[in-house]
């Protein structure tokens, strides 16, 4: 006896065709694929986070540069003597923030207190003990931040300070 199947229909119970273990594999084989993938860019971003990060303690505003878009954005706080919101459009922007911010206060020390990569974004949550270079002045101060990448380069960056930690360091 012959059969005839119309592929429009679902196999015999039990029957497993070559199309359909094709599918399977082609899906395992992808989602593996994406596995890898997704873990690999998860490294590299995590790698570029703290990099920007080793490189911000330091003053290396010319490291800092090379992990930034042309087009990134940069909003946070800073200190006239109360809290200021601050927004920066554009790399040298962001890049002359870095400069100020590494005329305000120096980065003594940092600890992750947490850091969530989920595709091109990530949080963090950082302890940074800062010293105010006039009076030498140091204050641990809890910084939130969050960060969306593209294509392996910062396009945003937001960073919400400790403001009580910050005014005692800094005055206000």
């Amino acid at each position: 006896m012959i059969r005839r199947f119309d592929f429009g229909q679902a196999s015999p119970k039990g029957a497993e065709t070559a199309t359909n273990r094709q599918q399977k594999s082609a899906q395992v084989l992808t989602s593996d694929a994406n596995r890898k993938l997704s873990s690999l860019e998860r490294d590299l971003i995590e790698r570029r986070i703290r990099a920007m990060w080793d490189m911000r303690r330091r003053g290396d505003v010319a490291g800092v540069a090379r992990l930034l878009a042309q087009d990134c954005v940069y909003v946070g706080k800073t200190w006239f003597g109360k809290p200021v919101d601050i927004r920066r459009e554009g790399r040298e922007a962001c890049l002359e923030w870095a400069r100020q911010l590494n005329a305000m206060v120096q980065n003594v020390d940092m600890t992750v207190l947490y850091l969530v990569i989920d595709g091109e974004q990530a949080v963090a949550c950082r302890r940074i003990r800062m010293r105010e270079p006039g009076g030498g002045r140091i204050e641990e101060v809890i910084v939130c931040s969050f960060m969306r990448f593209r294509g392996g380069e910062v396009v945003e960056i937001i960073e919400l300070p400790d403001t009580q930690a910050m005014i005692r360091l800094l005055g206000g």
